[in-house]
């Protein structure tokens, strides 16, 4: 039997989550028991449901290599070793509260949905979870959203929310939010409504209809960040994260890796 505290925690976890929706957190409480739910395990800290095929599994596992040392370059090393869990069906998605979004993270335990099945999006969700391990539980809290999800976009390389789709969001004159703007996402119910009003979680039904994916406010934090990153690398990163363990607020700790030669 699960213990309460434990789920507690992991319920907790899911209501700081950068990509989780907070109606399905309840249903998150499975991947605490995932052996229990129609998962079994093929690898250390990966779970698949049963039924998938051989070479999905191996591409699993070659996609958790390469997430790893995605993170390892960008943070300079490894913390967080996160539990992902990986279903090739939308019912087995749904069932442990997934919904329209490819991916998800409670904590230190990634949820796949058969959209979301590459390293992309893998090392996307591992970035948050690395970020809440070397984080202080209060200087996480005042983590901005878009930082967050703009670093976890520029680590996972996806193509849909790279420099280049960003370029032609701009060229077909697709609405995304300004830079004014997306630095007002601070929280994740501020992240939620802009994703909604630019139509970054309409994209199960864009695909459904056979239409492109497009995530304006991804790509647009993406943009932010990415620049960020290369300037100031992993020393850079760590040390903004050490700033803000020691109190500093995060405008103060971004602007000055920023201006840093």
């Amino acid at each position: 039997m699960i213990r309460l505290r434990t789920l507690t925690l992991l319920l907790s976890l899911a209501l700081l989550s950068g990509c989780g929706m907070l109606h399905s957190v309840a249903q998150s409480g499975k991947l605490l028991a995932p052996e229990s739910f129609g998962l079994i395990p093929i690898a250390p800290h990966l779970y698949v449901e049963a039924g998938t095929d051989e070479a999905t599994r191996d591409r699993l596992r070659s996609d958790m290599a390469r997430a790893k040392a995605a993170i390892n370059k960008a943070y300079g090393s490894v913390s967080a070793r996160p539990i992902v869990h990986a279903c090739i069906t939308e019912k087995c998605y749904a069932a442990f509260g997934g919904r329209s979004d490819a991916a998800k993270v409670f904590g230190q335990r990634i949820l796949l949905s058969p959209r979301g099945l590459n390293w992309h999006f893998l090392a996307h969700e591992w970035s948050h979870a690395e970020m809440s391990t070397r984080l202080k539980l209060l200087a996480w809290k005042r983590m901005p959203q878009w930082f967050d999800e703009g670093l976890a976009a520029t680590i996972s390389e996806a193509p849909e929310h790279s420099e280049n789709q960003w370029q032609f969001l701009i060229h077909a004159h697709i609405p995304r939010p300004t830079r004014d703007e997306l630095l007002t996402y601070q929280s994740l119910q501020q992240w939620q409504a802009g994703v909604h009003r630019f139509g970054d979680d309409k994209n199960f039904e864009r695909v459904a209809q056979g239409q492109p994916s497009l995530s304006p406010v991804y790509a647009a934090a993406g943009h932010e960040v990415r620049p960020w990153l290369a300037k100031v690398g992993s020393t850079g990163l760590l040390h903004l994260i050490q700033r803000m363990n020691e109190g500093a607020d995060f405008e103060s700790a971004y602007a000055h890796q920023t201006q840093i030669p």
